[in-house]
């Protein structure tokens, strides 16, 4: 009973949804994209790691959806996390992320600068500071 109890507690939780998210661009463009998420969430026990292995689509960024290109996100805390990908590409050019463990808010950073978010707050100010400072 005790291991029946253990697997479904670790058993992974399907997830898919579409969200709708904003692009800021380092040339200050502003335009509409969607995620879409498509995949499980499996949450570890007695820890606050949790992982999703699926699909992790960007409209807006090809290098997220080629043919076989799949994420895992990592949760360490609600504060750290990381995403890795796997399939035709081995990097998805991010320098940073912050995904909630519900995948509801989202923020991600690209090298160039550019933030893919699901939050019109993470918007750079006007004074063209960013999130880097």
């Amino acid at each position: 009973i005790i291991l029946a109890i253990l697997y479904i507690l670790q058993r992974p939780t399907p997830i898919n949804k579409e969200l709708e998210a904003i692009v800021y661009t380092v040339n200050q463009e502003e335009y509409e994209t969607s995620i879409v998420i498509d995949g499980s969430i499996k949450k570890e026990l007695f820890t606050e790691e949790a992982s999703f292995a699926g699909y992790f689509k960007i409209e807006s960024y090809p290098k997220s959806y080629y043919a076989g290109t799949t994420a895992k996100i990592d949760w360490h805390s609600d504060v750290a996390q990381n995403i890795r990908c796997a399939g035709t590409i081995s990097s998805l050019d991010i320098d940073r992320v912050e995904i909630d463990r519900t995948m509801d808010n989202i923020k991600i950073i690209l090298r160039d600068g550019t933030i893919v978010s699901t939050q019109k707050e993470d918007a750079p100010n006007e004074l063209g500071a960013s999130f880097f400072e």
